[in-house]
């Protein structure tokens, strides 16, 4: 409906007024009326009223008339505005119903759109599903270009793919590109991939030609790591031909090391590609083929510069120690420098286990180059190869040499010097060379135990004396040799123990346990013939003497050996064996029970027989009888009247022999004591040892004294009768007391 303008709203107004006026006019009863009715507008009167006032149609004043008309027009605006509202209200409702219908089509819509999304949601990971795996098949034809390679694909009449792979053309591509290393990555993913999902179609095949390629891959790089190593050789090898001494070797810059540098991508990428992935079947040889190629290659320029050098420095000198002591440090610093140029070439050091899993055989002739421990890496090959011109020279002189001390300084500087002054101290990068050494020093031992066991059977064994050597007691020889702690020994003797002293430190214990049990018998049985010749030239007294010293000398001076000295032989005894073959001879074919040949089972087998002898025991024995031989020769001379007294017959001994024993008694003491004394200490020199020696002899000549004093006790119990005979026998009491 549409609004009244304010002039109509004025209208309206004023109108209402003149109502209101014209109502204050009426009859009284119309005012009852009014009071009890509701108050009715203008409008509303109008439109009740209007069809009376039409039909009476009274005469209205011209105000009211023109109202009255105005009021028409306005009723028939009013009735428009209502048609034309109710028109609108009609099409707002026809608005909301379509608006409706739209809604109701547009939420059809979108769920239609939403099923439709989702469908196509479900077909692209459909899609993606079916679509992941295929460039892990598709991918073998670019790969295997990048390789170098070709695939080819075949089908059969059941529809079955196969896929052949075309080895490749060695020169056509480059191992050490990126290309080719992102080849061999992405051929490394295909693989883990497929090995994931064997369940996949053809899983198999693709595998296997993905490992084919993997092959051919490892090939290629091992073809082009061998031309890599061959070329930088032949550089090497063109720039000495220029020159007319060999270049140092120990020079980092040296052509030896700089061309070889440049070989060092390609030996670093086959053992990269090996060591990042496992061996596929039949590519183990190739790390071997190139290590192989790179020992030879090294051996084959390094040599002769080798063998040069150490020709020159054995020419240069007879000493065999110096010749071992510059060779070692040489080669020492080759085996570091090799070390070092190994490790860069490979990128590991020899130790790695790529290295040490590979087994190398030597496919030299029969070199003796440690052929035992070929079976080692590549780097310890080749260092022990560069060994044998060393070893070549140092052979030789060894075998001839028979010097004790010059063997024992070799071993000496062998383990000291190089050993653990040069080799240890230097960690990995030397320690293929404790092989060599530890072989060499074999050798020095070996010699050594030979010429030991030479010394003891011609120095020791075969030893002949000449007049000086038993020129004893020795206090002629001190004011000569005074300087010399062997000055008074025997020359067995020194021999003996100039010889354990020197090779005790250099062999296995065990070996020289042996050679001193064998020495110390030797050097027993001959202080034992020198003695006995010594007897026959001077006497008991110088004989007993001479072997007490030097028996007493050998057991102090091999006391600090510690070895044991006891001996455990076993022998086989064949007699009862001889026995029973014998007997088989002679009824053979007998049926008895005592068949020989059955005795032959039963009795023949020869008994084992085990034999204990210890050397340092029989030393004992030896001195203990020495000891003993000596003081009873000191009593029979010291005491040669009383011993004949004693002798006889346990009859009455008359006083006056008594008495004529012990005056005989005394003036030999007088005599022969002295003369003992002197040379005992004149073959002993020393105090303690002097006592303990003569102690004995004193000890029984009292008791000889006594034993005659209580005989005569027992033969005359008078002391009157043998008061003179007690008193010389106190006198002689006293004097040996006083010994």
């Amino acid at each position: 409906m549409a609004l009244l303008t304010t002039g109509q709203e004025e209208l309206l107004a004023s109108l209402e007024r003149v109502w209101q006026q014209h109502l204050g006019a009426t009859s009284s009863t119309d005012a009852s009326t009014a009071f009890t009715k509701a108050p009715m507008s203008l409008k509303n009167y109008y439109a009740s009223h209007v069809s009376t006032a039409s039909a009476t149609a009274p005469l209205l004043p011209p105000a009211v008339d023109a109202f009255h008309q105005r009021a028409v027009a306005c009723v028939n605006a009013s009735n428009a505005v209502v048609e034309h509202t109710q028109a609108s209200l009609s099409l707002l409702q026809e608005m909301e119903d379509r608006h409706a219908s739209v809604v109701a089509l547009t939420g059809a819509l979108y769920e239609s759109f939403e099923t439709l999304l989702h469908e196509l949601d479900a077909l692209e990971v459909k899609l993606k599903a079916m679509s992941t795996p295929l460039p892990y098949f598709t991918r073998i034809s670019s790969l295997a270009k990048s390789l170098g390679g070709h695939i080819d694909f075949s089908s059969k009449p059941d529809a079955s793919v196969h896929v052949h792979v075309r080895p490749y053309t060695f020169g056509t591509i480059d191992p050490t590109a990126p290309a080719f290393t992102e080849a061999i990555r992405t051929i490394d993913e295909c693989t883990g991939y497929l090995q994931e999902h064997m369940d996949f179609k053809d899983t198999e095949m693709y595998l296997a030609a993905y490992n084919q390629l993997l092959l051919h891959a490892s090939h290629c790089l091992k073809d082009y790591a061998i031309a890599a190593l061959e070329s930088a050789k032949d550089q090497v090898a063109a720039a000495n031909a220029k020159r007319t001494v060999h270049a140092d070797i120990l020079d980092p810059a040296s052509t030896y090391y700089a061309q070889f540098h440049v070989a060092a991508p390609a030996c670093q990428a086959i053992a990269k590609h090996l060591e990042q992935r496992t061996i596929t079947p039949g590519s183990e040889q190739f790390m071997m083929d190139v290590l192989d190629a790179y020992v030879s290659q090294r051996v084959a320029l390094l040599l002769p510069a080798v063998t040069t050098h150490l020709h020159a420095l054995d020419g240069s000198t007879s000493d065999l120690v110096h010749v071992l002591r510059v060779g070692c440090q040489f080669l020492v610093r080759v085996c570091q420098a090799e070390h070092h140029l190994f490790t860069t070439m490979f990128g590991a050091p020899p130790s790695a286990s790529l290295f040490a899993s590979v087994l190398l055989y030597d496919d030299d002739d029969d070199d003796d180059v440690a052929a035992d421990e070929l079976d080692g890496n590549a780097f310890q090959r080749l260092v022990l190869q560069l060994c044998y011109p060393l070893y070549q020279c140092i052979r030789p002189r060894m075998i001839h040499e028979q010097d004790l001390e010059v063997l024992c300084e070799s071993i000496e500087v062998l383990r000291s010097e190089i050993m653990e002054a040069q080799i240890r101290p230097r960690g990995v990068a030397t320690e293929v060379l404790e092989a060599a050494i530890e072989r060499m020093v074999g050798d020095a031992q070996e010699r050594l135990i030979l010429c030991t066991q030479k010394f003891i059977r011609d120095e020791i064994e075969g030893f002949y004396p000449t007049p000086a050597d038993l020129d004893y007691p020795p206090s002629s020889k001190v004011p000569v040799l005074a300087t010399s702690v062997y000055a008074t020994w025997y020359p067995t003797l020194e021999h003996t123990l100039m010889c354990l002293s020197k090779v005790y430190r250099y062999l296995h214990m065990h070996i020289f346990t042996e050679l001193a049990q064998d020495a110390v018998s030797i050097c027993t049985a001959s202080l034992k013939m020198a003695a006995a010749d010594l007897t026959a030239q001077k006497g008991p007294c110088d004989g007993g003497l001479f072997l007490v010293k030097h028996l007493l000398t050998l057991r102090e001076r091999i006391t600090p050996f510690d070895i044991q000295f006891s001996i455990t032989e076993k022998s086989l005894d064949f007699t009862s064996t001889t026995d029973a073959m014998g007997n088989v001879l002679s009824d053979a074919f007998s049926l008895s029970l005592d068949n020989s040949v059955l005795g032959l089972l039963t009795h023949g087998i020869p008994h084992v027989n085990t034999t204990t002898s210890d050397v340092k025991k029989d030393l004992e024995h030896e001195l203990k009888k020495a000891c003993t031989t000596f003081i009873e020769f000191g009593l029979q001379t010291a005491a040669r009247p009383l011993s004949t007294l004693l002798r006889k017959a346990q009859s009455a001994k008359a006083l006056p022999v008594v008495a004529a024993a012990l005056v005989e008694l005394e003036e030999t003491m007088q005599m022969q004591i002295p003369k003992l004394r002197d040379a005992i200490h004149a073959y002993l020199m020393h105090p303690s040892t002097e006592a303990i020696l003569f102690q004995p002899i004193q000890k029984a000549l009292l008791e000889a004294i006594e034993q005659l004093k209580m005989q005569l006790e027992q033969q005359y119990p008078g002391l009157d009768a043998r008061a003179d005979v007690d008193a010389r026998i106190q006198v002689a009491l006293s004097r040996v007391l006083q010994l």
